[in-house]
């Protein structure tokens, strides 16, 4: 799943559930026409260890993250689902990247 492909697609995205740990977003189904968004929610590989699982459910058009609250903050998903300045969503996922890949940002 990539991350950084998502922010360009929160538009087609509505969090459906969110407790710490645990996260299903539901995709409209104007995504599946757009060929980056299918990749980009298909791609597992770069996905830090404080991520445990992403499964996506194309029947059912959602996402499930499960994640490490004690890494990943829970306030951190709240500000990348309620905040509206698209920006700072691609600073935070930087920044949260970067910190759990061992990666500057």
């Amino acid at each position: 799943m990539n991350f950084h492909k998502l922010v360009d697609l929160e538009k087609y995205l509505d969090v459906a559930h969110h407790v710490p740990g645990r996260i299903r977003v539901k995709f409209s189904p104007l995504i599946l026409t757009k060929p980056a968004a299918l990749s980009a929610m298909r791609e597992h590989s770069d996905l830090p260890a404080a991520i445990t699982s992403a499964r996506v459910n194309m029947a059912a058009r959602s996402v499930v993250i499960e994640y490490n609250p004690e890494e990943i903050f829970p306030e951190v998903i709240e500000e990348l689902i309620n905040g509206v300045d698209k920006n700072k969503k691609v600073q935070i996922i930087s920044e949260l990247y970067g910190k759990l890949m061992n990666h500057p940002a």
